[in-house]
């Protein structure tokens, strides 16, 4: 008898990781190359290249700290790299961070990530936290200011959480913010400033329909992520009496802000997906995302973060564990717990709307000064902190 062996995460044969890996990786290349195109048409080519600088900044760093640790494990570089799909992470880091980001920040980040993140809790299949999201808020924590002279417009995220309380009320208003960023269209094509590769959601969207056509991830865990968020803000525009915008009902119109805004999209399909960081079964990671739903959208709304997905998905990490054991045992068992964990959950986030409802003021009206100033190009550094994730 013949048994056939992986290393977490465990799968069927005929879906194996390297091929899980590789097709990820494209998709992830696919946003990457749009980004690279909207940065050079609408910047210039030094933008395009500063991308592609960051990148392989990235790449190399994550190859060189693999094969030191391959070689202090007394294992082969090479084929210690192929099956650990660093890379990866690498490509998802370089695509949160702004695109003033500078290298040398870039490089020491992707280190902490690698080795802190990773290498240290015994390599790929076998870390607590989403690698990618480690690199991510030590770069948020220690090196927004190391960015380079490139210039771009305020962002959405910061706007609309320093500006407007992210509960724009009136069409007026909402008109005010949508118009320096191309209306709802211009959001979800992503042509406005933010990180390299979260501001496509189109693109992303269709990328993540590929990818779980595949069976590369799960589609249940951006559908509830994306899902909670959207009926968690839907509470908050009709408990506020958000009106409605050219016939379009506040409590239609202000969930799809929150999810074009950001980098919610972007961390759905490409970071709560990942197989070793979020929980094995369907139920845990359905509970997983909706808990990472309602963190985000509380996050948002009442942290003084404009965003709220990059520490949702490091604050599940720490719980996926607990998930796991939770429905360890029979079928029928773990079907009523996966159903009672939701229910709990559920009406967690439902507390956490009306929390927001009533400690939030909507804003009516925008201020001439302030407007020009969100309007007007400044240098990245003071519009792009806040951006990512």
């Amino acid at each position: 008898m013949k048994f056939t062996f992986h290393v977490s995460p465990n799968i069927k044969d005929r879906f194996s990781t390297q091929r899980i890996m590789w097709e990820l990786t494209g998709g992830l290349m696919v946003i990457f190359v749009i980004s690279c195109i909207y940065y050079g048409t609408s910047y210039g080519m030094n933008y395009a290249m500063q991308a592609i600088i960051l990148l392989a900044s990235s790449l190399i760093t994550t190859l060189v700290c693999e094969a030191i640790f391959a070689l202090c494990t007394k294992k082969k570089p090479l084929d210690y790299i192929k099956t650990s799909f660093g890379w990866v992470t690498s490509i998802i880091l370089t695509m949160m961070v702004p695109i003033s980001m500078t290298p040398y920040a870039l490089i020491i980040a992707t280190a902490c990530c690698i080795v802190l993140g990773k290498l240290l809790f015994g390599g790929f299949g076998n870390n607590i936290f989403n690698p990618a999201a480690v690199g991510r808020a030590i770069i948020f924590a220690s090196f927004m200011g190391a960015t380079t002279d490139l210039v771009t417009s305020a962002t959405p995220t910061t706007v609309i959480a320093s500006t407007y309380n992210w509960l724009p009320a009136t069409s007026s208003v909402l008109d005010t913010f949508l118009e320096q960023f191309g209306g709802f269209m211009g959001l979800a094509l992503g042509t406005y400033p933010g990180a390299i590769g979260e501001t496509f959601s189109i693109a992303i969207i269709l990328v993540g329909i590929y990818l779980a056509f595949r069976q590369v991830i799960d589609w249940r865990v951006p559908v509830t992520y994306l899902g909670g968020i959207f009926v968690l803000t839907a509470i908050v525009a009709l408990l506020t009496g958000i009106e409605s915008y050219h016939g379009i009902p506040g409590f239609i119109w202000y969930p799809v802000l929150h999810l074009l805004t950001g980098g919610v999209i972007f961390g759905g399909v490409f970071m709560l997906t990942d197989p070793v960081t979020s929980p094995t079964s369907a139920g845990g990671r359905v509970i997983f995302a909706l808990g990472a739903a309602v963190l985000t959208v509380l996050i948002r709304l009442k942290a003084n973060l404009p965003e709220g997905c990059l520490y949702s998905i490091l604050l599940m990490n720490l719980f996926t564990p607990m998930i796991e054991n939770a429905l360890d045992g029979k079928q029928l068992e773990i079907k009523k717990k996966v159903w009672t964990g939701f229910i709990c959950i559920a009406i967690v986030g439902l507390g956490v709307s009306f929390y927001a409802a009533s400690s939030i003021e909507p804003v009516t009206k925008i201020e001439s000064e302030a407007t020009s100033m969100v309007v007007a190009n400044v240098p990245v550094e003071h519009v792009q902190e806040e951006v990512s994730l």
